[in-house]
């Protein structure tokens, strides 16, 4: 950001009142803004919980959750799963997200690729609290 934008922004928030974020609220910010670039469409809502925007659903530590979905991506979505998770050959306990991400959850992980040996520390924690 430009100084002279910031300074602008802190003259205006002193203008109208407004109290200024700390350091740490600012950092908490950038953090999260950095983290919702750079894993795109695939996020965590909450603790517990990942969801794919492009592929449309939300998955929780049993598999891909169709109440999941429906909260946090819509009606829309959670049709589209009903419809796929009624063939009773799919399995929603092992998936991929549209950005590789691939989980397990009877084996409680996730990787970045299905062909990756290590888990994904980030996500594995996110889904599995481990």
């Amino acid at each position: 950001m430009k100084k002279t934008t910031l300074l602008t922004i802190t003259a205006m928030a002193v203008a109208f009142g407004l109290n200024a974020c700390t350091d740490a609220e600012m950092a908490s910010v950038d953090k999260g803004m950095a983290d919702a670039k750079s894993h795109g469409n695939v996020y965590s809502p909450e603790q517990g919980v990942i969801c794919d925007k492009k592929s449309e659903f939300c998955s929780d530590s049993y598999g891909i959750s169709l109440g999941m979905t429906k909260d946090f991506l819509g009606q829309k979505a959670a049709d589209k799963w009903t419809k796929i998770l009624s063939d009773k050959d799919f399995d929603a306990t092992v998936y991929a997200m549209s950005n590789g991400l691939y989980c397990d959850t009877k084996q409680k992980i996730c990787k970045k690729s299905k062909w990756d040996e290590k888990a994904d520390p980030h996500w594995t924690k996110i889904l599995f609290g481990k």
